[in-house]
């Protein structure tokens, strides 16, 4: 398949997300992150031990974790700092809302 977005990209994105309520304004964390996710999973899928093992046992069909293109790993890093952004912002809002509170008490 190798498009340039499929469903592991929403998978990139809410993990990040995830990462993004927790840990505020920490970009190039982030991004170091998703770089290094990236090495992981390429070192993953062409190891020959392994790979048949994701293969045979993982849920997840091959024609979408096996990238062949460097698009790929790009858009899922574009998709890491988005969802890492999108984290952020429900973070900010959640602590103006407690600030908010406060300040009504």
């Amino acid at each position: 398949m190798n498009k340039c977005v499929d469903i592991l990209s929403l998978s990139h994105f809410i993990f990040f997300l995830i990462f993004g309520l927790y840990v505020k304004n920490r970009y190039i964390l982030a991004f170091l992150l998703g770089i290094v996710w990236e090495i992981f999973e390429y070192l993953v899928v062409n190891n020959d031990y392994i790979k048949p093992l994701l293969i045979k046992y993982w849920f997840i069909p091959q024609k979408y974790w096996e990238e062949k293109y460097v698009i790929n790993r790009v858009t899922d890093l574009i998709f890491n700092i988005l969802g890492y952004y999108g984290g952020n912002l429900i973070n900010i809002k959640n602590k103006k809302r407690k600030n908010i509170k406060i300040m009504i008490k």
